[in-house]
């Protein structure tokens, strides 16, 4: 067992050493911070690596049962390395300055996050928060160039703050899970098997809404970040244009992670109201119902939702905010008047939907300007 132990830490020590050379260099200025911070990384797991062999050449008194279990640690923390944390330095191009800046000030915003460097890779656009290490976000080839879509970063952050206040969270999204339960007990309830029946369907919603809290808890804090933008943003990048963004078979909705897009859609809009965007909450709202008259859908939760739920909702979001405190968009911000970052991301927008032909254009100057601003005036 020392033997095999002792192999497997040096074979680790080589693979430790291959990832650091890897990322030993970095041309994006911009991805220095999360280099040097994974080399950080990477020098203290090698670390205990060291410690584990020269353990087990040690001679002495040795608690086998202790080393197997430092090794384990290790394993899985090279492994991290390996398939997901050298994933954003290994595969940087020079484009990804744009988002990488984004992400930088999105940091910068809160006291909880700013110690985070910038990362992120392609994928589907998400996050793993990964508070009590670094958090990677991901996005898409085509959205990864465009100010249009970098609204959706803000989304992904929404889930960033939830894990770096998740105690607070987890209580408020259970006093919502209550709140529903209340409102779908019947007036009267029935002591015999279709009484049970009623019961176990409540208990398969009220469930689904711990995640759905969450989802939608993150939707506001994009709408809250960045304004329209993010509305806009939102809606073009979601709709598939099929049945499936506005109805799913009540089966599917026990399983699924998010809530259906259009009801999503229509709590964004309502917030939007609320927040005084009026404009682009009706421009979003008719485009899905013009959709939904063309496929003659009609909306239909299967009981997950209705609107009794929408003050609840509401509210519990609303002490969710009030918890992460993101930084908030400015009614000018939202107008596209200022050079902020959120400023440009709704001028985007703006320009997008009244200039398409000279949008491209546009977005180059644009970005070049973001790039050549120091990232304290950002």
């Amino acid at each position: 067992m020392i033997e095999l132990l002792r192999r497997r830490n040096v074979e680790m020590l080589r693979r430790l050493e291959r990832l650091r050379s890897a990322i030993s260099t970095c041309s994006i200025p911009e991805l220095e911070p999360y280099r040097k911070r994974l080399c950080d990384f990477c020098d203290y797991i090698t670390n205990h690596v060291l410690q584990n062999i020269a353990d087990l050449d040690s001679g002495g008194q040795l608690l086998v049962e202790d080393v197997l279990s430092n090794t384990l640690s290790a394993a899985r923390f090279t492994r991290l390395l390996s398939a997901r944390l050298t994933a954003p330095i290994l595969r940087a191009r020079p484009t990804d300055r744009l988002t990488l800046r984004i992400l930088g000030w999105l940091h910068r915003q809160h006291p909880k996050t700013v110690k985070f460097p910038a990362a992120f890779t392609s994928g589907e656009t998400g996050v793993l928060p990964m508070a009590s290490i670094m958090p990677i976000y991901s996005l898409p080839a085509f959205e990864q160039e465009t100010l249009l879509f970098q609204p959706l970063l803000f989304h992904e952050f929404g889930h960033l703050l939830y894990q770096c206040h998740a105690a607070e969270m987890d209580d408020l999204v259970s006093d919502l899970q209550q709140d529903l339960d209340q409102l779908l007990v019947p007036p009267s309830q029935r002591n015999d098997q279709h009484g049970e029946v009623q019961a176990a369907q409540r208990r398969v919603i009220v469930t689904r809404w711990h995640t759905w809290a969450n989802e939608i808890f993150c939707d506001a804090v994009g709408l809250v970040v960045g304004g329209p933008s993010f509305l806009y943003a939102f809606s073009e990048h979601l709709s598939t244009m099929g049945r499936g963004d506005f109805y799913r078979p009540h089966q599917d909705l026990c399983d699924a992670e998010h809530p259906v897009t259009w009801l999503r859609i229509h709590l964004l809009a309502s917030r939007a109201r609320r927040l005084q965007w009026k404009d682009a909450a009706d421009q979003v709202d008719a485009t899905w119902a013009e959709l939904a008259q063309a496929m003659e859908i009609n909306e239909d939760y299967h009981g997950f939702y209705d609107d009794r739920f929408r003050l609840s909702i509401d509210a519990r979001v609303d002490e969710m905010l009030t918890e992460a405190a993101p930084r908030a968009c400015s009614q000018q911000e939202a107008a596209g008047d200022t050079n902020s970052i959120v400023g440009v991301l709704n001028s985007a927008w703006r320009q997008f939907r009244t200039n398409t032909e000279t949008y491209a254009a546009w977005e180059t100057e644009r970005v070049e300007a973001i790039l050549d601003r120091a990232e304290c005036d950002l």
